[in-house]
């Protein structure tokens, strides 16, 4: 039913080298896997990039970008066990598939910003698409809480200041930040004012008979088996929700002692256009000039301390 075809897949049918990004650090790179499979069983090339908790100051500085680290399944220099890059390589070179993950290091916008520019060139790619493990990376910045967003800001920003390719953004994992106390209400409010705007490019499932949901799962079973001790809370939800368990399913020890709500929701990617998102940012333009995370949170910190914090507010249904 091409009438009924989301506007998310219109944008992307005429790409032909997509770079999916992991926004948020750790494992957001794993949420971006169904797409991947999915475009590249359309025949687009298609790269994998995250902005990783990974200490990486064993790795030199390449010439691609300083903030850029090309992660290799041949890799023998990795810095502990906490690596998923390094891990997810490894997995896609069983399957037969390109093993380059680029890590980028843990940095303000300029120096991230740098690093993206790079790899657009580097790659030639035509689009971007920022995926977002939760959903807080639309919070603007005077909800009551805004879960984790240093990271979720810094790669907006950094993204939308790139000159040239289409910028997308996808949220896999609604309600997975209850867990951090993010207002599941403010974020359908967000949606909703970038509907208003045109900006809302959709919404839509992830089944566990898909074919790219597949490969999706066995990447995180895979590389949950390499990282034991850290199992991805989010993902691993994810998949449990996709799978059809409901309520307070614990699919890693790592969540016990929290009342969790897997719910139908959690396997749906929410998809809107980046720049539309990067507008809404409060504080967008002090973060412009940061260098390091440090800065980022400065930055966060000062905003919240100048604007009225709204209260949070249930969802009435």
């Amino acid at each position: 039913m091409k009438a009924l075809e989301l506007p998310f897949l219109r944008r992307v049918q005429n790409s032909r080298r997509v770079l999916i990004a992991g926004m948020g650090g750790g494992f957001d790179v794993f949420c971006g896997l169904p797409l991947y499979f999915a475009l590249r069983a359309e025949g687009k090339q298609v790269f994998l990039a995250n902005y990783s908790f990974t200490s990486l100051a064993v790795f030199p500085p390449k010439p691609l970008a300083p903030a850029i680290v090309e992660v290799t399944p041949d890799d023998s220099v990795y810095p502990g066990d906490y690596f998923p890059e390094y891990w997810l390589s490894r997995w896609l070179a069983t399957q037969g598939e390109p093993s380059t993950v680029y890590a980028l290091r843990k940095v303000g916008v300029q120096p991230l910003k740098t690093a993206y520019e790079a790899l657009v060139q580097h790659l030639k790619v035509d689009t971007v698409i920022l995926v977002d493990g939760g959903t807080d990376s639309l919070m603007r910045g005077d909800e009551v809480d805004l879960g984790t967003p240093h990271e979720d800001a810094a790669s907006l920003v950094a993204v939308n200041e790139v000159a040239g390719p289409q910028k997308l953004l996808a949220c896999l994992g609604f309600g997975v930040d209850r867990f951090h106390g993010v207002c599941h209400a403010h974020y359908l409010e967000a949606t909703a004012d970038l509907a208003r705007h045109g900006a809302y490019l959709g919404a839509f499932s992830l089944t566990p008979d898909m074919p790219p949901v597949q490969k999706y799962k066995d990447a995180c079973e895979a590389v949950f088996e390499m990282m034991p001790r850290y199992t991805s809370i989010v993902n691993s939800s994810i998949v449990g929700a996709i799978d059809g368990h409901y309520g307070n399913h614990h699919a890693t020890s790592r969540t016990h002692g929290s009342e969790l709500w897997l719910n139908p929701l959690m396997g749906l990617y929410w998809t809107y256009d980046l720049p539309a998102v990067a507008a809404r940012l409060q504080y967008y333009r002090p973060m412009l000039d940061t260098i390091t995370l440090t800065d980022v949170g400065l930055v966060i910190e000062r905003h919240r301390e100048s604007v009225p914090i709204r209260p949070r507010v249930d969802i009435p249904v």
